[in-house]
This record gives structure tokens, sequence and C-alpha cells, in this order.
């Protein structure tokens, strides 16, 4: 009976240690973060009150963690982009937030309470991400100094509003010049904030605050491409920089692989066009179309626009020309992540053939041994997870059947362009990137339109004898 009840005891035990492991397992991420501001509370009251007391430290972490639970977690995690890659928007998000208080509690410490400035971690995560992040990150700092400041209301909005004005100025900025839109009317916000709710002031701090947050502004122009290589998620603005025709891997692939290039280029026209029609992100669809095909500066005489006379598949079996094509993704990622570009751009290159099979050489395989398999002749993958991902498949498999069209004419590639989504659709390339029906039809629309644009018959012109033009 004893052996029994020991036997027992030991299985309730084993079964215990494996709940609790898969609870940290599943909840790994969440953990941490809870710790992390709880180190950062540790640190303030040593900073700000040089002690640490259980007494204020059971206070402001039960109140901060509560909302940060309920604001922070609840809502971020809801993000397609956390959902794809929880680590760098994480960092994305927490590296500014975590830097703007520190920085802040210093600020508070040795200059002015009105000299606490919200400015940088919003626009920052704003300019990251996206809106909605930047007015969390805006509410969370907030709530932490108005927390730290005796449960202080009116602090809390004192700081919010600006934020809220941060965030929703700064959506769309795709120059450095423009940053100086939210410190202005953040600025204006934060002084008639402290008017109106009569927040103990002089005039002094109205001239602190403009300068605190003009000197926020400059912070946040110097160090944003910091947080971006950090993290590998770039705002447009990096990634406009990133696009320069002159960055190393692009020119690289000129001149390795003219052939490449060139159709990059097509591509990205192609690719930003269609993203504007549907509202996606037309930076990322041109910059992304640029390096999609990196990995192609290894081998380039094994794929058509860059062979001038002998293809070399013709030498090598159908199971090898398959593996080389492959290649081009894997070694692509790799370039990526040794460049440390971004993290997106490095998903439109594993993504941008997803698990598409390559018919012709499957056909070639299939006609010589007889075998059907498929998965020998798949992309490495995975789908297209985001729609600029999406854009970029579509056009990229556009621009190699319109190399294909002897006669190119609206008509016809309308009809070929629809068999080449419908396509897409039944092969599964499609399920996971976020684009309906109608952004699809509206893309096709302004595809034909470009691809004619492009492809235009100019006049003859008469030959005019140079003797008759020399002046």
């Amino acid at each position: 009976m004893k052996n029994k009840s020991t036997e027992n005891t030991k299985r309730t035990d084993k079964n215990l240690f494996q709940k609790v492991n898969l609870f940290f397992s599943k909840n790994k991420g969440f953990i941490i973060r809870i710790f992390l501001f709880i180190f950062l509370a540790l640190f303030t009251e040593w900073l700000i009150f040089n002690r640490i007391s259980l007494n204020f430290q059971l206070s402001f972490n039960l109140v901060f963690l509560v909302f940060w639970i309920f604001i922070g977690e609840f809502f971020l995690p809801k993000n397609k982009m956390f959902k794809l890659h929880p680590k760098n928007y994480w960092a994305a998000f927490l590296t500014p937030l975590f830097f703007n208080i520190l920085l802040n509690l210093f600020v508070y410490k040795y200059v002015n309470i009105f000299a606490i400035s919200i400015i940088l971690s919003t626009l920052i995560i704003t300019l990251l991400i996206d809106y909605s992040s930047g007015l969390i990150s805006g509410l969370i700092f907030s709530a932490y100094f108005g927390i730290l400041f005796g449960f202080d209301l009116k602090f809390t909005i004192f700081l919010f509003l600006p934020a809220a004005v941060v965030a929703l100025s700064s959506r769309k900025i795709k120059r450095r010049i423009e940053i100086i839109l939210p410190f202005f009317w953040a600025s204006l916000t934060q002084i008639i904030v402290a008017y109106v709710i009569n927040l103990y002031y002089t005039p002094l701090n109205y001239l602190i605050i403009i300068e605190s947050n003009f000197l926020s502004m400059f912070v946040t122009m110097g160090i944003l491409p910091f947080f971006e290589y950090l993290t590998r998620v770039y705002s447009e603005i990096g990634l406009l920089e990133l696009g320069n025709l002159s960055n190393p891997l692009l020119k690289n692939l000129s001149l390795k692989a003219p052939g490449t290039y060139y159709h990059s280029m097509i591509i990205s026209n192609l690719a930003e066009s269609s993203s504007e029609i549907i509202n996606g992100n037309t930076v990322l669809a041109r910059v992304g179309s640029y390096f999609h095909d990196i990995g192609k500066v290894w081998r380039p005489q094994f794929f058509t626009e860059n062979q001038k006379n002998k293809n070399p598949h013709t030498d090598i079996s159908a199971k090898l020309s398959s593996l080389i094509l492959n290649n081009h993704v894997t070694y692509g990622i790799e370039l990526a992540k040794k460049h440390r570009l971004p993290i997106l751009i490095e998903d439109m290159i594993a993504q941008h053939h997803g698990t598409r099979v390559k018919q012709f050489f499957y056909r070639e395989y299939y006609n010589q041994t007889g075998i059907k398999d498929t998965n020998m002749f798949r992309y490495p993958g995975p789908i297209p997870k985001f729609k600029e991902a999406a854009i970029l498949m579509i056009c990229d498999v556009t621009e190699a059947m319109v190399r294909s069209m002897q006669d190119l004419n609206a008509v016809g590639l309308n009809e070929k362009l629809d068999n080449l989504i419908n396509s897409l659709f039944f092969e599964g390339q499609l399920d996971d990137c976020g684009l309906t029906l109608k952004e699809i039809k509206k893309m096709k629309g302004r595809i034909v339109r470009t691809i004619m644009e492009m492809n235009h018959k100019r006049i003859a012109y008469p030959k005019v004898e140079a003797k008759e033009l020399r002046e």
C-alpha cells in the first residue's frame, strides 16, 4: 500500500511539475516583462527616494502591473505584427519605453517635473510599429509617472494628451524634417492642458516644457536608427534610407546579376502602385521588392533573366535545379540576417515564392521517372503572412508571365492575370496574407494599367540627315 501511495505521490508531483513547466514555457515572455517592470520600479524608488521599501513596491506594482496587464498585455498581442515576430516587436515597444522612462526619471530628479517629456518613446514606437502601439505606450508612460507622483490624475492627463497628439500627428511621417510637427503640436497641447487643469505652474515652466520637448525631438532623430538596427523593426524613414540604390547589397546585385536587378526595379514599381491602391505600406512594398532576390548573387547564371546564351539547367538533373532555385531564398535570408535588414523584408524574401511547386522541373522529373512527388520541387516558404508579401508574390509571377507574352495587350494580360491569381488561390498561397477579394480586384486593375503604361509603344521618328540638324 505504501509503495502504491508513494508512486501516486510521485506521479502527482511529476504532473504538477509538467503543468508548471508548460505554464512557464507558454507565458515566458509575459513573465519576463512583469519582472522587467518590477526591476524598473525598484530602480525608480532607489533613484528618486534613495531607498527601497516594501510598502512603496507593493502599492506601486500592484496598481501599475494591473494597469499594464489590462492595457499592454491585452491589446498589444492582438496586433498581427506582434504575433508574427513577438521578440522583435516587443523589443521595438519596450526598449524605447524603458529608455524614455529612465531618461525622464533623471530629468525629474535633476531638472524639473515639467521637463518630463513623453515625445521620445511615443514618437519612436509610432514610427516603428503603428499609431495604436504609440498611443498605448503614451498611456503606459503617463500612468507610470502619475502613479509615481502619488496617483496624480492631473499629471497623468498632462502627459497623456500630448502623447495622443504625438501618435496622431506622426502616423504618416516619411522624412526626418517632419518630426518637428509632433513636437509643435505636443508642446502646444501640453501648455493648454497645464493651464486648463490648473496644474501648478509658473511662466518659466512653459519654457521648460518647450525646451524639454525640443531636446526630446532632437534625441529621437539621432537614436531612431539605433533602435531600428537593434530590433530590426524599421520606420518608413529607415526603409527609405535603406532603399538607397547605392546600398552595398543592391550594388552587388546590379554587378553580379544585372538581369535580376532590373527585374527587381520593375517589380518595385508594380508592388508600390498595387500597395497604394489598397492603402498598404507602399514604402515596405517598394523596398522589399528591391531586396527580395538578393540571394541570386550566388550562381546568377541559373536564373533566366541573367542568362545570355546557354541555359546551365540543361546539364544537370531537375532535382539539382530545384535545389539551386531554393537556394536563392535561403541564401537571401542569410544575407538579410547578416546585414540586419528589416525583419519584414527578410519575411518577404522567404515568402515571395511561398510553397509553390516549380512546375517546369516537376514535369521534367515526372517525365523522366514517372514519380509524382511535388514536395521535392516546392520552395521552402512559408506562404505570405501579410499583405505586402502577398503583393510581392503576385507582382513577381506577373512580371515573369509578361516576359513570356508575345503580344502584350490589356485584354490578354487581364485574362492571364485572372488565371494566375486563381491559381495562387487554389494553391493556398494567399490564405494567411489578409488580402480581401475587393483588394485583389483593385490591385489587378492597377497592375494591368501600370504594365501597359510601362510597355507603351513609341511612334517611329522620321530620319533626318545630321547635316540638316547642325546649326
